[in-house]
């Protein structure tokens, strides 16, 4: 469990539907993932482009999505129960992400697959780099 804790910033955000892949909160993103020792997590995931535009509106699905709540790791996997969010239908929700080592400092979160309407599946990979105290 201690491995996950700290600040965490993004460094890519790429969501793959079927075959088709795109990058999501811009390229490169922006973002910031944090883990506490008592259990308390947040997550923050934004378009610089979005912020630079000025467009109070935001696409919580490509510009802009925040979410807070608790966290727990179990073996590979890591589970963040959904506290608070910028989008009100994932309150109470939980989100299970596949911890995938890339280096000591860096850590892929993978989504659980889901099937959309048009019955694709669908993964997001999400890229963190552990931020380091005095960077």
């Amino acid at each position: 469990m201690n491995d996950l804790l700290g600040t965490w910033t993004l460094l890519s955000c790429v969501s793959q539907r079927g075959e088709a892949e795109r990058r999501t909160f811009g390229d490169p993103p922006g973002g910031q993932l944090q883990y506490t020792a008592d259990g308390r997590m947040s997550a923050f995931l934004m378009d610089p482009a979005w912020a630079k535009g000025g467009d109070p509106k935001a696409d919580s699905f490509t510009d802009f999505f925040s979410y807070a709540g608790t966290w727990q790791r179990e073996g590979d996997r890591v589970t963040h129960d959904i506290l608070f969010a910028s989008q009100p239908t994932r309150v109470g929700t939980r989100f299970v992400r596949l911890i995938v080592p890339v280096d000591a400092d860096t850590i892929e979160l993978v989504t659980e697959p889901e099937v959309s309407k048009s019955g694709q599946t669908y993964v997001t990979r999400l890229t963190w780099r552990r931020v380091r105290p005095g960077a």
